[in-house]
């Protein structure tokens, strides 16, 4: 058995090193001391989406964003951080997974595979599906997977993670609050057909575009179960995962179903 201590959080809509917002997540996550964090999905910046035309310099400035912030990444004080970056692949521009280990340090680990191309969500005018998709990692004793936003929409990555023994998956957001339901849903789900815990992040708030985000950082147990949720007065949230629930819970309904 091991258990090992997971944090989430509803994290500024453009968080950016240095600033007050940076400050804060380092306090929460040196109170709360957790093994492993998880970012939202591009935490560095404005959300580019927001615009349905692609722009050449705001993805630059995305990038360098994203860099500079992944560079500081140790401030954080965490031994293993996840989440996701804007980045530039074999000619394609990603919305790129990440694990980054106090000991190792990045390791690339999925890319966003299902775009959306909706108002305040344009990502198909930004970025392409990469190559690389549905890895696994090891974070200490965890297996670790990663699905990025609307990638949890699509149940079958999910149920291949708990077929590849993952305990935990990973699930950096970006969700607007209408959809809040939606989304608390598909986790709930994600959790249910894999057997494993999920933890996910989100920004909280209003960026400097006018899009809004609902946060409601979450951790889910291998039943469906919110175990621990962020709030307005709590941005960071964090539950203890133990893998003998994972290991039991993935030879049981539904993930001993055979397809």
């Amino acid at each position: 058995m091991a258990i090992y201590r997971v944090a989430v959080g509803e994290v500024a809509p453009e968080l950016s090193h240095g600033s007050q917002a940076w400050t804060d997540l380092i306090r929460d996550l040196e109170r709360l001391r957790p093994d492993l964090f998880v970012l939202n999905e591009l935490p560095f910046g404005p959300w580019l989406a927001a615009r349905p035309g692609y722009d050449r310099d705001a993805w630059r400035a995305c990038v360098a964003a994203h860099e500079k912030g992944l560079a500081a990444v140790h401030e954080l004080g965490v031994p293993t951080v996840l989440g996701s970056r804007a980045v530039d692949l074999d000619g394609r521009r990603c919305n790129q997974g990440f694990i980054w280990r106090r000991a190792t340090g990045l390791e690339a680990i999925h890319t966003k595979q299902h775009l959306p191309r909706s108002p305040g969500y344009w990502e198909t005018s930004w970025t392409q599906p990469g190559w690389q998709r549905f890895q696994t990692a090891r974070a200490g004793q965890l297996r670790v997977g990663m699905l990025i936003c609307t990638d949890i929409m699509f149940n079958e990555h999910a149920r291949q993670y708990g077929r590849d023994g993952v305990d935990l998956i990973v699930v950096p957001r970006a969700t607007p609050p209408l959809a809040s339901h939606q989304f608390e849903v598909a986790l709930q789900m994600t959790a249910i057909v894999s057997g494993c815990y999920v933890a996910s992040s989100d920004r909280r708030g209003t960026d400097s575009a006018g899009e809004a985000f609902a946060g409601h950082g979450c951790i889910i147990n291998p039943i469906g179960q919110t175990v621990a949720a962020t709030s307005f007065f709590s941005r960071v949230a964090v539950h203890d995962i133990d893998t003998d629930f994972v290991r039991g819970q993935q030879q049981r309904y539904p993930c001993n179903v055979v397809d």
